[in-house]
């Protein structure tokens, strides 16, 4: 039953969207290549001020962080960014402004700024699982975060947009409670409440996101210890881990980008004669580009469009021929010892 209401809460937001992102329809050629505002509108909240609220979609092909303007009856602009610091593409961002007291009037929101975000997305390793009808005598929103992450993640809210029966506006915007931090493994449940102004008129929650601070990347080794490392790519990165046979950072990945995205890779250098080998889809990547300065390795390569699989071999890889060179140098150390021990005391 909660599947088939997310999956109605979904279908609905995505009937919202087409209505209102294509008026007139067919009558002119729509560029899928930047984000749109595809919700809007105002109310006074509960302590009487005016809140203006709304929805961003991101058709580009990239990440983006938006920032959103309203200019108010006293000659100021307002400016925020939307409840997600980063819009994936083809997906959906809340904002919200809640104007000061005695500010009565406010023009229509707009963009204001878009910047195309270089980040890695791991929203496919937090689970977000909720219902999308109100729940209860607050009309709250409520569900559950699981982090499948090998790697805690921080400061993790989710948001959502709130709806009316008629489906056909958004009546406020909401945040969860901010969660610190969410272990690997851990489920943890989350709430937000509608402003109590519009709580009799709501219905149902869509187009919930994520938010959260960028993870501390460590992955544990299963031994008791761990590999820092940094990863960057306009893709979304999926199924990250350790695999102590192959001693490798494997890893999911799909480029936002239709022509493939450069996957860049930072790792501790153990030694100058470490040696690391990028492997895609089973594959030797021989373009990869692998130097190291002592201190760190950097790794770059390109990941074609589609999802792809990748492994990093050799991370925690120390030589073994200095040891075996010490070891050597130590029998033959003790074998010249034995051999004039010998000729001092030999008889003639």
């Amino acid at each position: 039953m909660m599947a088939n209401m997310r999956i109605l809460a979904i279908a609905v937001c995505a009937l919202v969207l087409v209505v209102l992102a294509f008026p007139p329809l067919f009558t002119s050629v729509y560029a899928f290549d930047s984000p749109e505002m595809i919700l809007k509108s105002s109310f006074v909240d509960s302590e009487g001020r005016v809140n203006v609220v709304g929805t961003v979609r991101n058709f580009a092909s990239t990440p983006v962080q938006v920032t959103v303007g309203v200019e108010t009856d006293d000659g100021s602009t307002l400016q925020k960014q939307t409840y997600g610091k980063v819009i994936w593409p083809l997906t959906d961002s809340p904002f919200k402004f809640v104007l000061d007291d005695g500010v009565v009037n406010a023009g229509e929101p707009f963009i204001m700024d878009v910047q195309e975000a270089k980040v890695s997305n791991y929203d496919s390793m937090l689970i977000l699982s909720y219902n999308g009808m109100a729940v209860g005598e607050e009309k709250a929103f409520v569900g559950t975060v699981k982090n499948i992450a090998p790697f805690e993640m921080y400061n993790v809210s989710v948001f959502a947009a709130v709806h009316s029966p008629d489906h056909m506006s958004q009546l406020d915007t909401v945040r969860s409670n901010i969660i610190p931090v969410i272990k690997p493994g851990e489920q943890v449940e989350f709430t937000a409440l509608p402003d109590p102004a519009i709580r009799s008129d709501v219905l149902y929650y869509s187009c919930a996101g994520l938010d959260y601070d960028n993870p501390i990347t460590t992955i544990k080794t299963g031994d008791g210890g761990f590999v820092a490392y940094n990863l960057n790519a306009v893709a979304q990165v999926n199924n990250l881990r350790y695999e102590n046979l192959t001693d490798s950072i494997a890893f999911g990945v799909r480029p936002y980008p239709p022509n493939g995205t450069t996957v860049n890779l930072q790792l501790p250098q153990y030694s100058q004669n470490q040696t690391i080998t990028v492997m895609l889809d089973g594959e030797l990547h021989e373009d990869a580009s692998i130097w190291g300065d002592g201190k760190t390795l950097y790794i770059d390569f390109f990941v074609p469009q589609g999802d792809h699989q990748v492994k990093i071999q050799g991370v925690r890889n120390v030589p073994e021929f200095p040891f075996a060179m010490l070891a050597l140098a130590a029998v033959t150390a003790g074998a010249i010892a034995a051999a004039k021990f010998k000729a001092a005391f030999k008889i003639s």
